[in-house]
């Protein structure tokens, strides 16, 4: 048999000089499927939508299509978004309002346009999967990651928003959400602030070396920063902990004993003793001292670190 006519098909050296680049560092892969997922209400699509409008300022990205197929345009008008986000040159945002075809055929009739390299430099955001298929069809499912992947193959970033279970760790539906996708996190809201909310984003799938990413989101600008990833993890127990331990070393410095017997718990109790070990140099440090000099004693380093502002770092924007 004659398989010549399989040559204009074979992958050539020349296919393998993609670089891995990233769109946010150690977050958004470019050309790449990534999943973010987690219960209602805890910010996923303002998450999307600020990093939509800092990448806006991206010279590497040419255009960014966010189709919302979940918010009702009451809420798109009360977060501001026509003057936040909607007037930007490289931002289309289409709405289920005004679509007159389903959202699965706007990405066939997307997909059905593209060819190779013609998507190069766009951002696909779409809110959230469930509005596109039946998540838990796996043939509809199929259908649809194949979508995905065929608009990355001609150049595009995918960014999908989905929804958790009720348990929320994990994501609803088939795994040909997860096994067709490249990048997956867990989204939760970690704590709300006066000018907006922290997240904490966890890696539940990367093929790209992606990491753990704490954000706070600026809800009267869209304006998107890094944060502690340490203190976005305090677990609500060591959230306690801290508290109690902070307010004893606002006073003075102690002792390990001396904060174990202030807080009435036994010498031995191996998390108060880790947890002391674990923020030691975030919260406090340890230092020898004692009536004697030769005893380490623990102080704090920074009474308002745990809810300051100043452990925000810089914005996406800085660094591209």
């Amino acid at each position: 048999m004659n398989l010549d006519f399989l040559n204009e098909f074979k992958l050539k050296n020349k296919d393998l000089n993609e670089k891995l680049e990233f769109l946010i560092p150690d977050f958004l892969v470019k050309k790449a499927i990534t999943i973010i997922y987690a219960n209602g209400g805890s910010g996923k699509s303002y998450l999307s939508a600020a990093i939509s409008k800092t990448l806006c300022k991206d010279t590497r990205v040419k255009s960014i299509v966010y189709v919302d197929m979940d918010n009702p345009l009451n809420v798109l008008n009360e977060r501001g978004f026509g003057e936040l986000i909607l007037n930007e040159s490289k931002f289309t945002y289409i709405h289920r309002s005004s679509l007159k075809t389903s959202a699965y055929e706007l990405l066939e009739m997307i997909e059905g346009k593209g060819v190779a390299g013609s998507y190069e430099g766009v951002l696909f955001v779409l809110d959230s999967l469930r509005n596109f298929a039946d998540i838990d069809n796996d043939t509809k499912m199929m259908s649809l990651m194949s979508l995905l992947m065929n608009l990355r193959e001609c150049g595009a970033t995918i960014m999908a928003l989905h929804h958790s279970t009720k348990d929320g760790r994990a994501f609803k539906g088939s795994n040909h959400i997860r096994n067709s996708s490249d990048c997956m996190y867990f989204l939760q809201k970690v704590a709300n602030l006066e000018q907006g909310f922290e997240v904490l984003l966890s890696v539940q799938k990367e093929r790209a070396g992606i990491k753990d990413q704490a954000f706070f989101i600026n809800t009267k600008t869209l304006n998107i920063k890094n944060t502690d990833l340490q203190n976005a993890k305090i677990s609500d127990k060591e959230e306690a902990f801290i508290d109690k331990v902070l307010k004893l070393l606002n006073e003075k410095s102690l002792s390990t004993s001396e904060i174990l017997s202030a807080l009435d718990v036994s010498r031995s109790d191996n998390f108060s003793r880790n947890t002391l070990e674990k923020f030691k140099g975030v919260f406090w440090e340890s230092e020898l001292g004692g009536e004697n000099g030769r005893t380490f004693v623990w102080k704090s380093l920074k009474a308002d670190n745990k809810n300051s502002n100043d452990k925000e770092l810089s914005l996406f924007g800085d660094e591209l």
